[in-house]
């Protein structure tokens, strides 16, 4: 799959030091792509791309080059809307390499990866398969599903859930679940979720999927309920389900319909797009948080939210995002932000989540810092409800 993808692709490899610049074409070559261009300067490289008559679908750019240097070169691809992927590489500071990675994304560049000079060739190959199966899988799934479909399928309930547990710290109790939609499209298998919430989003079919997973998810929760299962169920929120002033009204409205316990509903909200708009948000989530539902900032650490705009808003909860929990014990500088960050968060009196928790020594890190609960794989994987149940069922034992 990945390799044919590859053989229609073209690729542009900068870098200014001779050897290095073949070694990269040679194993951006051996990767499989079919057409590959070097370029010597970030100048040159622009240059390349600015020629309409060569359209690149990947970029393998160095950091460090005389005369403009690869940070300039990252920044007038984002000005230019370069919609390929771009791989950085650098033979500096990975701190550095790292910021530059961000910053890229951060500006909407896809970037597939960082590798820090010297990389072996087998490196550079698995960045490029990766890329090629998921732009490949993209592609194929955004031309093929239609927002009818979709809307079809909200409709019929083909959108369904699954739920990952979440462990207290301290007692190894699953206290809460994190609901997460999914799609099995009966001819085209799995669609995945960054898919099908874009064609939502775009095609204002967004309160119609929220409403749909919230029915399931809270009807599920006052059954967990009734046979004396304690749970939370926390549901993720788009930032377009906030654009109405009658959302927590329709939050209310679904959860009394279901049943369940509406201060066992917990609303996860993406930090980065919080400061958008803030006087119609605070609005909303202060009325949301007086009907009941504890409110909860997702993937912290990934956005932009000021210690101003956390003091003003109502959560009462912090999901600390993977980034900065799957293997910190090993990365200072992602332990040091985990920490910080269940600092912050103790000192503003709010619970602590840690994501990504994946091996044994993620789970004694977070403990060790004061997370109050987990969720990972090293806990358990997405499960629909009738394997999760199974799954609640043997814990307990």
């Amino acid at each position: 799959m990945s390799a044919s993808a590859l053989t229609g692709m073209s690729a542009l490899v900068v870098d200014d030091e001779e050897f290095m610049l073949d070694f990269l074409c040679m194993a951006v070559e051996k990767a499989g792509v079919g057409n590959v261009i070097s370029a010597t300067s970030g100048a040159e490289a622009l240059d390349q791309v600015e020629d309409r008559q060569q359209m690149f679908d990947i970029i393998v750019c160095d950091l460090q080059m005389p005369g403009m240097d690869g940070i300039e070169v990252i920044r007038q691809l984002a000005n230019d809307g370069f919609s390929g992927g771009i791989i950085l590489v650098s033979g500096k500071d990975k701190r550095v390499l790292k910021t530059a990675e961000n910053m890229a994304e951060v500006r909407g560049l896809k970037v597939i990866g960082s590798l820090c000079k010297p990389m072996p060739v087998h490196e550079i190959i698995s960045l490029m398969n990766k890329y090629a199966a998921a732009e490949q899988h993209a592609s194929w799934a955004i031309s093929e599903v239609t927002a009818n479909e979709l809307d079809a399928a909200i409709r019929s309930g083909e959108i369904s859930v699954n739920y990952q547990p979440q462990v207290d710290t301290k007692t190894g109790i699953v206290k809460s679940v994190e609901t997460l939609a999914r799609w099995f499209h009966p001819e085209r298998g799995m669609i995945t979720p960054d898919i099908f919430i874009d064609i939502a989003e775009r095609h204002d079919l967004i309160d119609a999927l929220a409403d749909s997973i919230l029915m399931q998810a809270t009807r599920q929760g006052a059954i967990w309920h009734t046979q004396g299962i304690d749970l939370s169920v926390a549901i993720n929120i788009s930032m377009c389900n906030l654009r109405h002033l009658d959302f927590p009204d329709r939050i209310t409205g679904i959860v009394n319909h279901t049943g369940m316990d509406i201060k066992k509903l917990v609303i996860e909200i993406t930090e980065s797009r919080l400061v958008q708009d803030l006087g119609t948000y605070l609005d909303i989530l202060s009325r949301l948080r007086l009907k009941g539902p504890l409110l909860s900032i997702d993937d912290f650490g990934t956005g932009y939210v000021s210690m101003d705009h956390l003091k003003q808003m109502p959560f009462g909860e912090l999901k600390i995002d993977r980034a900065f929990v799957n293997g910190s014990y090993k990365d200072d500088t992602a332990r040091a932000i985990l920490q910080s960050s269940v600092s912050l968060a103790k000192q503003l009196e709010m619970t602590v989540v840690a994501k990504g928790v994946e091996v044994k020594e993620d789970w004694g890190l977070v403990t060790e810092l004061g997370c109050d609960m987990v969720q990972g794989y090293y806990i358990a994987p997405p499960m629909d409800v009738e394997t999760f149940d199974a799954w609640l069922l043997n814990r307990c034992k």
